[in-house]
């Protein structure tokens, strides 16, 4: 089924709105590549409909692979950090549509294409106090339908719907759940399908992305949201998790051959992983895991999604409101170490979680309970 008649300026009321709170006289810029400039140019007419100052800039798809190929041009084309100066809000549609054409790339200057943003633009970013958010809207396109194997109008419709979904809720949500971690100890994670994964819990990092940036948000260096979000992450303790993780939901990864892993079943043991196999795409994560420096077989952090209108969609497993994703590896980049960053997340729908023994979060419902504790929105 396609998407509505004016979905566009649906989802630019949406982002501009409880979102990015933008406000009049603010400067708006939007970034986007050619294939989503109806989403971008919702935005232009939304952000002049609240009175504020919109700039689009534009990355037009054939130029920017033509410019590729000049001979003295050594680095990929991304966006620069000048265009942060006045903006007060900064909305990125991504791209490219061709993404296949990226892999004759070397891996890092691919990297540097899908990120867009270095290092030098986030620090601009915290440093001008921009707000920041992301649309997953653009990357439903069909070439990379096709390329997962899904329904191109099915998965954006998912999208769509959540990303109008109210960040206010999400908020909400995930102040009641994260407040409920963070009195606890340890987590337990059992399934039918043979999970049944422990570890103590690290409450200083709880963190909750509700898909909304305030205008005090970034000064204190959450800078930005993707959209659609719903996320409650929990830190686990280095060297205390046990017992086994089976996924029952498939990963997406366009960039990875086959794009799609099933079936992934993970033991741990004293904090480590100690055994793993896939139902498909265990070659590739092997090839991964096998080149990753320190951190690769560590478990890291439990993701609780909090998004009720997204289920099965490509890239956005973490936030479907019935799913637990456990991240393995760390993909913090450390320059002059040995190895490459590493990070795969694996979902699994349905659990059951206690929190120091007593049952918590059943299939995505927290269970009532507890006294106030306190959580920070990331």
């Amino acid at each position: 089924m396609p998407l509505p008649a004016h979905a566009e300026e649906l989802l630019a009321r949406s982002v501009l709105g409880p979102a990015l709170g933008v406000r009049r006289g603010e400067l708006v810029t939007i970034e986007t590549w050619g294939h989503a400039l109806p989403w971008a140019l919702a935005l232009v007419h939304e952000a002049r409909r609240r009175g504020a100052e919109p700039v689009l800039v534009l990355e037009e798809e054939e130029t920017f692979f033509r410019s590729l190929r000049l001979p003295r041009n050594r680095f990929v084309p991304r966006s620069s950090p000048a265009l942060l100066v006045g903006s007060d809000v900064y909305v990125y549609l991504p791209g490219p549509e061709a993404f296949p054409r990226l892999y004759g790339l070397r891996e890092r200057d691919r990297d540097t294409t899908v990120a867009r943003h270095g290092p030098s633009w986030w620090l601009a970013a915290q440093r001008h106090g921009v707000r920041v958010a992301r649309l997953a809207i653009a990357m439903t396109t069909d070439t990379a339908a096709a390329h997962f194997g899904v329904d191109p109008e099915a998965w954006q419709r998912q999208v769509w719907r959540a990303s109008l979904y109210s960040p206010g809720q999400l908020h909400r949500k995930g102040i009641r759940l994260a407040r409920r971690l963070a009195r606890a100890r340890t987590v337990r994670v059992r399934h039918p399908n043979g999970t049944d994964f422990f570890a103590e819990i690290d409450p200083r990092g709880i963190a909750i992305d509700d898909g909304r940036v305030g205008p005090a948000d970034p000064r204190a260096a959450r800078l930005g949201t993707s959209i659609p979000s719903g996320t409650v992450a929990l830190p686990l303790r280095a060297g205390t998790a046990e017992g086994t993780w089976e996924s029952n939901r498939r990963t997406y990864r366009r960039f990875l051959e086959p794009p799609t892993t099933a079936g992934a079943r993970w033991t741990f043991h004293r904090g480590q992983l100690t055994d793993y196999s896939f139902d498909l795409g265990g070659a590739t994560f092997a090839a991964q895991y096998d080149r990753a420096g320190p951190g690769r077989d560590r478990p890291g952090v439990l993701t609780f999604g909090l998004n009720p209108a997204i289920g099965w969609a490509p890239e956005l497993e973490a936030i479907d409101a019935r799913t637990i994703s456990l991240g393995l590896g760390d993909g913090r980049r450390r320059p002059g170490r040995p190895g490459r960053s590493f990070w795969f997340s694996s979902p699994l729908a349905g659990a059951e979680v206690e929190l120091d023994g007593a049952r918590a979060w059943i299939d995505g419902r927290t269970v009532p309970g507890a006294r106030r504790g306190r959580a920070t929105s990331r």
